[in-house]
């Protein structure tokens, strides 16, 4: 299903929300000194053209989106910037060389794909041997609100993990899936998403529009959704609203 719940000013201000991991994920791209850095699912280009910022005019970095509207966004926001390039397209034919690439990264991609394998048979093809792969992901079933509500928060998890995105389990995979692929080296580090008001997770996690949609969609009962929502306010007004949720950077070598 995935139906999606963002446009590109999510896109950029969660960005802003997740600085910190962002900036963990283009470490690892630190040693190229030449050579073309894709950036795959790039949406509004922000990491992109972090990354081309980073690397210097001797680095080409492209990125690549299947959304026409987010390249444009993307081309827009990048004038001025001459070792970065967006471009329309799938993941699942880059219609690059063999060995071609320097670097591949990607986030909150796999998660969206329907194909997942054949995306990394495709990164493997076209990544040049011993150069690095990053992907961020999100472990949709680390989703936890805090709450004595514990069937509901199982609920929302098994929902999202099994209903509401593509492949849910994408990050929990991820290790499996990049040995499967002839990828070596592989390491992983977590990071703790938290949001401390209603507001904040509403703004990152569209938590009142899940929690409508799985109510419309007879996966919550009209008393669970109504519990739940009062309990989350209650939690917000006394100032001791908590959401976490995990998301995983995975590092691996061609």
């Amino acid at each position: 299903m995935d139906t999606k719940h963002y446009d590109a000013s999510y896109l950029q201000d969660t960005g802003d929300f997740l600085k910190q991991l962002k900036i963990h994920s283009y470490s690892p791209f630190s040693t190229i000194k030449e050579g073309l850095v894709a950036d795959l699912g790039c949406g509004t280009g922000m990491d992109a053209v972090n990354l081309a910022n980073m690397l210097g005019s001797n680095v080409q970095v492209v990125g690549v989106d299947h959304d026409t509207t987010l390249i444009d966004h993307a081309k827009s926001g990048s004038d001025g910037i001459s070792n970065v390039n967006f471009v329309q397209g799938e993941v699942y034919q880059l219609g690059c060389e063999d060995d071609s690439i320097s670097g591949v990264r990607m986030e909150r991609l796999v998660q969206h794909l329907t194909e997942p394998q054949k995306m990394f048979r495709e990164v493997y093809r076209i990544l040049a041997k011993g150069q690095p792969l990053v992907i961020v992901e999100t472990i949709w079933n680390s989703l936890t609100f805090y709450t004595q509500h514990v069937t509901i928060e199982a609920k929302i998890c098994n929902y999202l993990t099994e209903e509401k995105v593509n492949n849910g389990w994408a990050g929990n995979k991820l290790t499996a899936d990049l040995l499967a692929n002839g990828f070596q080296d592989v390491q992983l580090q977590t990071f703790c998403m938290v949001t401390r008001s209603k507001e904040e997770a509403n703004r990152y996690l569209f938590l009142d529009s899940i929690l409508l949609e799985m109510f419309e969609k007879g996966k919550l009962s009209q008393a669970e959704f109504d519990d739940f929502q009062q309990t989350l306010n209650q939690l917000d007004k006394a100032g001791c609203f908590l959401v976490s949720m995990n998301l995983v950077i995975a590092q691996a070598k061609k």
